[in-house]
């Protein structure tokens, strides 16, 4: 195929995907390797070798400091050694004596090695506005490594200037053109011009007059820094602050015999006579502004203040009548005479404590109308033109005992730190015994908090719905106490209840044949009540009150604990009142286990004392009217003579009428026992069988008589409760 005649001339690359076949691929390789020049490794051309440093990199005139000079890790690179000082083959370990050691490349013999030289250069921009000279102080350091210059100007408190950085690190050249700046262009007493500006070294470290010193370099004495250099200022401006040093000292104290001050009536109503002019006596009002912010700038009055209840104030706006005193820091600045107030808020209460924010605080004027009234700005133009403001406050206005008005309301000063006490003693030559701390009026006393309403609303438990009264954003309590549930899991308190009248309603005969299972969980304290379906009753029984937490009654807000739900005890479940009228033995058992901390009546000791006690309150006819019942309760069991009493004849002996009024009519304090108690002595008590052949009847007995019924042995419960058989052996009995 022939050539195109438009390619003529033109050379295309071969690469791959394009095969033109014509013409041939040339390797264009680039000579280079790695190898030391002049003591750098690094990738060089293989004719680098013995070629002169680059003009760029000037190498150093002087010879390391002695520190330096030593053995280092950069000698590990040397070419005529091998890595880590190992010798080459053919070579000796140990350079030969006499030897010069190799010379280290300035980047890294020198490195992090800085001279520093102060001095001072003029302000060019000052002079040429005013015509006077203004000079500044800076700070040049030389870097060895490479040359470098960088210029600083060391920063002053409130100069008005722009100081740090001037000249960023680099290599800078001389004017002349004949190569960098080196450490002798920067000795003391010269003047390098460095990008057409001048700067006056007048001085230098100790380790660079050392090392000047030693490289053959004289460096003079330090040269004296000018003092007179800050121009005076233009008309309708303070002088600025000094850079470094005042240019003229003037002290706080002479600022107010110097300059005289306007009235302080007339700072907020005076006005220029003509725009952009200053009178005298606001030119020296404003100069002695700036010096008093330069002199005092930082310095704060700190006084710690009370505002109580139970004061008025004429024409004001006074909020001190919630009964609580508060505390507050005053904060006088004394640079521009502004006040800051806040309050001290006491731990855990959101940070809203900037009662006054910095700003001059006015006073309010005594005349008639003067003050601050309310919806009337203190500091609007009709506030002063009526005198309702007298000037400003002062720091001589503020002490300790002393009142304030910020904006109506009134605080009282009661003490101040240690700096505002110095402050007074030097300024106004007072006792610091005036400073003394004025204790702060005892708090109201503090009412108790009421008790929470309870939820009547049935939604949610009581403890969810308390969190709504506590906090806006209420938290989510714990379902469950973990401990309480570890100690008492799969415990039950099971009793047998039933519908009793009270105030409220009666029970009816239809609610009289009722009859529940009341349970009480101690895991977690809650309670469940179910009716057992009785057939054709026409109820359908089933749960009654489901399970939770359940109030002892409907206006209380405690719930039912334990030791509430005891043997003949009145509980109220949904509005019903329930009596419990007995327990399984399981019940029973899980009280007498907690008799001393919860169930003192399942103590059988405990509740045979009190049995014995009534019984001694009761005299010779409490005594008579438990024999007398025995002795009929054993007549009715097959005729008498067994002695014995079952559980419903033990309760009628000590539950008849005429033991309970001979213990009540002897000891009007002394109660009878309640269910819980009988209980208790009934299954302390030993128990027997019944003896058919003790009987006046023993065929029936035989016959009729429950083979699984338990009896108690009258003696047995006669000598319990230290009753005899006959009154008179127990007068001799008890002699």
């Amino acid at each position: 195929m022939p050539a195109d005649p438009r390619s003529a001339g033109v050379t295309i690359p071969i690469g791959p995907a394009m095969g033109l076949g014509e013409g041939t691929a040339t390797a264009r390789p680039v000579p280079q390797h790695c190898d030391f020049v002049n003591g750098m490794p690094g990738p060089f051309p293989k004719d680098a070798k013995g070629m002169s440093p680059p003009g760029r990199v000037p190498a150093p005139t002087y010879e390391p400091p002695p520190s330096l000079a030593t053995a280092a890790p950069w000698e590990k690179h040397d070419p005529k050694w091998g890595a880590g000082g190992v010798a080459k083959a053919g070579q000796r370990a140990n350079p030969p004596p006499g030897a010069k050691p190799p010379k280290q490349p300035a980047w890294l013999a020198f490195d992090s090695v800085q001279l520093h030289f102060g001095g001072y250069f003029e302000d060019l921009d000052v002079t040429a506005r005013t015509g006077e000279r203004r000079v500044r102080r800076c700070v040049i350091t030389y870097h060895l490594e490479d040359g470098s210059i960088d210029i600083r100007e060391p920063r002053g408190s409130n100069s008005g200037l722009e100081q740090g950085r001037i000249l960023h690190r680099m290599r800078v050249f001389k004017p002349d053109g004949s190569g960098p700046m080196t450490p002798a262009d920067l000795n003391v007493g010269e003047v390098p011009v460095i990008y057409k500006r001048e700067y006056h070294v007048l001085a230098c470290d100790e380790f660079t007059r050392a090392f000047l010193e030693r490289e053959g370099v004289a460096v003079p004495a330090e040269l004296p820094f000018p003092s007179a250099r800050d121009p005076t200022p233009p008309k309708g401006q303070f002088a600025s602050a000094p850079s470094i040093v005042k240019a003229e000292a003037a002290a706080f104290s002479t600022r107010d015999a110097n300059v005289v001050l306007p009235a302080p009536a007339n700072d907020l109503t005076s006005q220029p006579a003509v725009p952009g002019s200053l009178s005298a006596a606001a030119e020296a009002l404003k100069e002695s502004a700036g010096r008093q912010f330069l002199e005092l700038d930082g310095r704060v009055l700190r006084f710690f203040a009370t505002a109580e209840s139970g004061a008025a104030v004429k024409n004001g706006d006074d909020t001190r009548t919630d009964g609580t005193p508060r505390a507050y820091a005053v904060h006088y600045f004394l640079a521009d005479d502004t006040v800051e107030v806040l309050e001290v808020l006491p731990a855990g209460v959101d940070d809203y404590s900037k009662v006054l924010k910095r700003q001059r605080l006015p006073k309010p004027s005594a005349a008639a109308g003067g003050g601050f009234g309310v919806g009337i700005r203190p500091a609007s133009q009709d506030t002063i033109r009526r005198g309702g403001v007298a000037g400003r406050v002062d720091w001589r206005d503020l002490r300790v005992g002393g009142e304030v008005n910020v904006f109506g309301k009134v605080l009282t000063l009661r003490d101040c730190d240690e700096s505002t006490k110095r402050w007074y003693v030097s300024e106004l030559g007072v006792d610091e015994a005036m400073f003394a701390p004025v204790p702060a009026p005892a708090p109201p006393a503090r009412a108790s908090r009421a008790e929470p309403p309870p939820n009547v609303s049935g939604i949610g438990s009581d403890a969810d719905s308390l969190q709504y009264c506590l906090r806006l954003v209420p938290k989510p309590q714990p379902t469950k106490d973990f401990n309480s549930w570890a100690a008492n899991n799969g415990q039950v308190l099971r009793f047998t209840a039933t519908f009793v009248s009270d105030t409220r309603r009666e029970v009816d005969e239809i609610d009289k044949m009722r009859a529940f299972v009341v349970s009480y969980f101690l895991e977690d304290n809650t309670v469940s009540v179910y009716e057992p379906p009785v057939p054709n009753s026409g109820l359908p029984g089933g749960p009654f009150f489901k399970r939770q937490a359940a109030r002892k009654s409907r206006a209380s807000s405690a719930y039912l604990r334990a030791r509430d739900c005891v043997v003949g005890a009145v509980i109220e479940i949904s509005g019903r009142s329930l009596r419990l009228n007995g327990a399984d033995d399981a019940t029973f058992a899980l009280m007498e286990a907690r008799r001393d901390t919860e169930f003192p009546k399942s103590d059988f000791a405990k509740v045979a004392a009190d049995a014995a006690a009534a019984v001694r309150a009761g005299g010779a006819a409490a005594r008579a009217a438990l024999r007398r019942a025995a002795a009929a309760e054993d007549l009715k069991l097959f005729g008498g003579g067994a002695m014995v009493l079952d559980r419903n004849a033990f309760i009628e002996v000590l539950t008849c009428d005429a033991f309970g009024a001979a213990v009540a009519s002897a000891s009007p304090k002394a109660s009878p026992l309640d269910a819980q108690s009988l209980v208790t002595l009934w299954r302390g008590l030993p128990k027997k069988t019944l003896d058919p052949n003790r009987t006046r009847a023993p065929g029936a007995a035989r016959r009729r008589a429950a083979p699984d019924a338990e009896y108690v042995d009258v003696e047995a419960l006669f000598a319990l409760l230290a009753v005899p058989w006959e009154e008179g052996r127990s007068d001799a009995h008890a002699q």
